[in-house]
């Protein structure tokens, strides 16, 4: 097991840690290392040798029902040599003194043998998908999306909506989301609120997700809309793969798979959510 130092990351650790995620070829910015870091200043974590971060890892709280880890990277030069498993310690000692009860992440195909030594089960599974720039396929009129831009009167019909969907609130995490994204809808336009979605920038491709509803017309809707808000940008759509009609709308707008991910669960699955209206994720850093 290689030596390395462990300590709180700090605000001056995240161009460090986001050369780490460059290296790694993940979408996420800089800006959401300090959406991160803002969240849980006391749960992020880096791996220090010589005076450099060599790994990283993130928690994000909800409430104590329900904790994320996300951003588990070392460095290519580091990699086998028992890092991620001090940092993966680490965080999770952190996240049992604070009581949380069940702890869940986004494994891709490399991390998983890790997790499961850690007593991390499968729970589920998804896959990236991802809509060329040069792909862009407009299959219904933009004028009857029935989509419209969400106002600050609609939060607390979209914070009941997700939390249903995710199982959690996160209400804090989906209004810093909000502010950094392209574009923030709801459906329909006129009457009750049962549909939500943003599009956002990446580091690679702009990320579609959150979305959640209860109608399939509803999906197709926004997900026309928020395409439409991504312009010439390629697209990527982290969709869970038990539902059927997220994967048919991704086929059907010109995405194609990218890769799989696990999503995995350490603890009593105590916080369910509705699968069948979560057509998109958050991010596989936080749900």
């Amino acid at each position: 097991m290689e030596r390395v130092s462990l300590r709180r990351m700090t605000d001056g650790d995240l161009r460090a840690a986001d050369e780490l995620r460059r290296l790694a070829g993940w979408n996420q910015t800089l800006e959401d290392w300090r959406r991160l870091l803002w969240l849980e200043p006391r749960g992020c974590f880096v791996a220090e040798q010589e005076g450099g971060v060599v790994g990283t890892v993130t928690t994000t709280t909800y409430g104590q029902t329900l904790a994320w880890i996300g951003m588990m990277l070392v460095h290519p030069e580091h990699q086998r040599r028992g890092i991620g498993t001090q940092l993966m310690r680490e965080a999770l000692d952190y996240l049992r003194d604070r009581g949380v009860a069940c702890v869940k992440l986004d494994a891709t195909p490399a991390g998983r043998p890790l997790y499961e030594k850690l007593g991390f089960v499968p729970e589920s599974t998804l896959t990236r998908w991802q809509q060329p720039s040069s792909s862009r396929i407009q299959t219904l009129d933009p004028a009857a999306a029935a989509a419209r831009e969400l106002t600050d009167a609609d939060w607390e019909a979209v914070d009941d909506i997700d939390r249903a969907a995710f199982g959690a609130s996160r209400a804090c995490l989906l209004r810093s989301l909000a502010h950094d994204s392209r574009a923030v809808l709801v459906w329909p336009a006129q009457g009750r609120v049962i549909g939500w979605g943003m599009v956002r920038p990446g580091a690679n491709a702009d990320y579609l997700g959150p979305l959640v509803c209860s109608s399939d017309e509803g999906l197709l809707s926004l997900v026309l809309a928020l395409l439409g808000k991504a312009g010439s940008h390629s697209v990527i759509w982290d969709v869970p793969d038990k539902n059927e009609s997220a994967k048919a709308t991704a086929q059907r707008f010109g995405f194609a798979p990218l890769r799989p991910l696990t999503r995995m669960r350490l603890g009593p699955e105590i916080v369910a959510g509705d699968r069948q209206n979560s057509f998109a994720i958050a991010d596989p850093a936080v749900g």
